[in-house]
């Protein structure tokens, strides 16, 4: 949904049933209502969808019938992220259904090939990891549980990534309907799982970072119960959203400083240039194009500005609630991590 092109792409991964379609419905819902100033903007059409399917979702009295069936066909949202309603930056959700991960063995070459190029071409990725896997006292069963039903499926498209880009991207490994088994397996214990079926975002790399966090996110805490009727109260849901459009904007602001070194530099040739010619007719074409060029500079810097200040606020943010976040494979801070990427070690 939606016609206009997104600043960036996010998609998120996981096997039928683990719970991405209902983690975007808790996220619209958290962030359209509004969180420390921030919000969600999309178009009327999707948010009458999502609103439509969120009322269901909101509705108790529906027990089981109250979440969305597995997703059968892919789904690509458009949303601003906005900051007292003003726009940071768009990025493009893309939701596939599960089994799209291994169909080409069965013979949809067209899903997996979609799928496929959704994930080469997203900044940040978001794995779902089922909640449900994670009951119970035996951290080898519930490890082979994560491998079986996620990671020997999706591991293949990250050693894919990291062919095709040289690196791979931010991730938030998501572990949704925690509620499920937060009693069985503590965070200490989600971490050392992970680390296992995931090996591979946990090792240094020769010519790149590895920034993985994992981040357990739930609808509420009995909403999982046996008849379904806990109330819908998201926690942690926004956490990967604003971890993507740092990442993004952190981007955005580099490519911003670089266009702006390159205008000042050029400012300062055409003034060496005019002062060396010191003709009229160069020095009126001149004071046209530094004008421009001035115009040019001022704008950039403008958008440099708001564009440091929108990352600071998520900076905050998430630095202060991510659970646990990975540098190359060892626990650390956002901020180290933030400060790592800014003197480009």
């Amino acid at each position: 949904m939606g016609t206009k092109n997104a600043d960036t792409i996010m998609t998120i991964l996981g096997m039928s049933g683990s719970g991405k379609t209902c983690y975007l419905l808790g996220m619209f819902y958290k962030m359209t209502g509004g969180l420390k100033g921030y919000n969600l903007h999309t178009d009327d059409d999707t948010h009458t969808d999502l609103s439509r399917r969120y009322d269901i979702l909101n509705d108790s009295k529906k027990g089981n019938s109250r979440f969305p069936k597995p997703t059968d066909t892919p789904e690509k949202f458009i949303f601003d992220l906005q900051y007292g309603y003003q726009d940071i930056l768009s990025f493009e959700w893309a939701d596939y259904p599960g089994g799209y991960l291994k169909d080409k063995s069965s013979g949809d070459v067209e899903g997996y090939t979609e799928i496929k190029k959704s994930i080469l071409s997203s900044s940040t990725l978001f794995i779902c990891i089922d909640g449900s896997l994670l009951t119970g006292d035996d951290t080898d069963v519930k490890t082979d549980r994560v491998k079986d039903n996620c990671s020997n499926v999706i591991n293949h498209f990250f050693s894919e990534y990291r062919s095709e880009n040289k690196h791979l991207p931010p991730t938030a490994f998501i572990v949704t309907k925690y509620d499920v088994c937060k009693q069985d397996t503590d965070l200490d214990e989600l971490c050392e799982i992970i680390e296992e079926a995931f090996s591979g975002f946990f090792t240094p790399s020769s010519d790149s970072r590895n920034i993985t966090t994992i981040i357990p996110v739930t609808l509420g805490k009995n909403i999982s119960d046996d008849n379904s009727s806990g109330d819908l109260k998201p926690e942690n849901i926004h956490l990967p959203m604003f971890m993507g459009i740092w990442f993004a904007l952190r981007d955005y602001v580099k490519n911003l400083s670089d266009e702006l070194i390159s205008d000042l530099t050029g400012k300062i040739i055409d003034e060496i240039n005019r002062l060396q010619d010191g003709s009229d007719a160069s020095a009126k074409e001149t004071s046209r194009e530094q004008s421009t060029l001035s115009s040019s500079i001022k704008s950039n810097m403008i958008a440099l500005r708001n564009a440091l200040e929108k990352s600071q606020k998520l900076f905050d943010e998430l630095d202060k609630k991510l659970p646990v976040v990975y540098l190359d494979g060892e626990k650390t801070t956002f901020k180290i991590i933030a400060d790592i990427l800014d003197q480009g070690v």
